[in-house]
């Protein structure tokens, strides 16, 4: 595996390889991986798996592939003549700034209630997507977000994102000292909702943890993702906002700043490497056109005056 990739990346390219490469066309020798051969492959592990997975396994196989022609053992990397995995991107839903409102409302009151069960619900996921409104950072940036990386005291209050959650085995839960992606590594001026919101915990959080993590576990530890993501499909569920995930508020972040400040900033504050990522992948589409008729009118002059 490339050592310059992110944990979390080489651990999906692992699955990818283990789960349908190997299994698929793993028997093959270099030479007996032709385009014909390798297109079949692609095809059937898409309508089996899905697009998604299928191009995962062309990028796994691609990078093997290549390594083999750059040593001469195979004349050019047939990866390259395959037939393009079809698309299959749905369309992008973000949160308008009234469903956002009416999120956090429900979401304030879920975590006041007492559960059916008697059992305690946890008191901050409105805290982690604050966070995550107010920024556009992703869910495991969010929950690596460090007391030392915020300030509070400046004229205007910043965080910085300088890592992300993730699971080594063998180790457990860690920090990786660096984000998603290297763009991704930036300072967010905050606004007063997240400073509120920050100052609050600052004074009430009792403890340090050993982790210096604004948002730890119950016990202290570092917050697992995946256990996040599990409270908080509870809550959605019973808030009445079920299609929404942890990356729809980086989405309705992107959708928001697209259609008030343009697509530039909506792509600078994600720390996209161009607006074609944010357009396509995080900005919803209005699906109108421009107001026009001032000028459309023209075609409408009364048919006696020609």
């Amino acid at each position: 595996m490339d050592q310059g990739r992110a944990i979390n990346t080489q651990r999906r390219y692992r699955e990818v390889l283990d789960s349908y490469v190997c299994p698929g066309v793993g028997g093959l020798t270099i030479r007996e991986a032709t385009v014909s051969r390798l297109d079949r492959f692609l095809k059937a592990t898409t309508a089996k798996h899905g697009a998604a997975s299928a191009k995962l396994a062309k990028t796994v196989l691609s990078a093997m592939l290549g390594l083999a022609a750059r040593h001469d053992a195979v004349g050019a990397n047939p990866l390259r003549d395959v037939a393009k995995v079809p698309a299959s991107r749905k369309e992008v839903r973000a949160l308008t700034v009234e469903e956002a409102g009416a999120l956090r409302s429900g979401l304030h009151r879920w975590q006041l209630d007492s559960s059916p069960r008697g059992r305690k619900r946890p008191n901050d996921l409105l805290d982690v997507v604050d966070v995550m409104l107010a920024t556009g950072a992703r869910i495991g940036e969010a929950l690596a977000l460090r007391w030392k990386d915020v300030d509070l005291r400046a004229e205007r209050p910043t965080l910085t994102v300088t890592g992300t959650v993730i699971y080594v085995s063998g180790e457990g839960m860690t920090i990786q000292e660096h984000p998603k992606s290297t763009n991704s590594r930036q300072r967010y001026f905050l606004p007063a909702f997240a400073v509120e919101m920050l100052l609050r915990r600052q004074v009430q959080q009792l403890e340090a943890n050993p982790w210096d993590v604004v948002f730890p576990s119950s016990t202290g530890t570092l917050r697992d993702p995946g256990n996040f993501r599990k409270q908080w499909r509870s809550a959605r569920d019973d808030i009445g906002f079920q299609w929404v995930t942890p990356h729809t508020f980086r989405k309705s972040v992107g959708t928001l700043l697209a259609n008030s400040e343009g697509m530039a900033s909506a792509s600078a504050q994600p720390g996209h490497s161009n607006e074609q990522i944010t357009s396509r992948h995080y900005v919803q589409k209005t699906h109108q056109a421009p107001d026009m008729t001032a000028l459309l009118q023209s075609f409408g002059r009364e048919v006696g005056s020609l």
